[in-house]
């Protein structure tokens, strides 16, 4: 059985990450700003997630991690599934969001989330209404997700208590943003 507090708190827990597959450009997801003492705190050694990205109607439903790796053509596949669909364009999304979502899972006991928004090129993040200029997603560092009958208020509220990023509120469009940027935190 896992330990709760030990659970929310090695949420972002990335030991163990698996040189992801070589691309053009290199920036795979690093793992370098972990504090030590989370490392050593261990998460579950089998992780999975379940989402569909609303614009597309895709899914995503399979382990990502497992014994202390993760699974690249995973973290793709997820990748490709929040790719900014107006350009069809993709990322790696940074595998710490998806370890985020695997915590939402198993608190709210939700069998599917709702991403809104995942990676954007420089040019769509452009051309959205009240996007941040630099936004954390178009570093493929920043999800927007939606949790059907749960308050996203509250959502945003508990992560801020553990997580080491950017947390938005957005109820009155009832939707939280989180990210793997600096540490903040909003109401949009």
């Amino acid at each position: 059985m896992i330990d709760r507090r030990k659970l929310l708190l090695s949420a972002a827990a990335t030991a163990g990450l698996r040189q992801l597959p070589a691309r053009a450009e290199t920036n795979a997801p690093s793992t370098d700003w972990l504090p030590p003492k989370w490392r050593e705190l261990g998460f579950p050694s089998r992780r999975w997630v379940k989402i569909v990205f609303v614009h597309t109607g895709e899914r995503f439903n399979n382990i990502y991690y497992e014994n202390g790796e993760y699974i690249g053509q995973q973290v793709k596949s997820f990748s490709w599934t929040c790719r900014d669909f107006r350009r069809k364009e993709w990322e790696w999304i940074h595998p710490m969001l998806m370890d985020l979502l695997f915590v939402l899972h198993w608190k709210y006991n939700r069998d599917e989330i709702k991403i809104l928004s995942g990676y954007r090129s420089p040019e769509t993040n452009a051309n959205i209404e009240g996007a941040a200029l630099h936004s954390q997603h178009t570093l493929a560092k920043a999800l927007d997700i939606h949790l059907a009958d749960v308050d996203n208020t509250k959502v945003a509220q508990d992560f801020k208590a553990f997580i080491y990023g950017g947390v938005g509120m957005y109820p009155l469009k009832h939707f939280t943003h989180l990210d793997c940027g600096p540490l903040r935190s909003w109401v949009g």
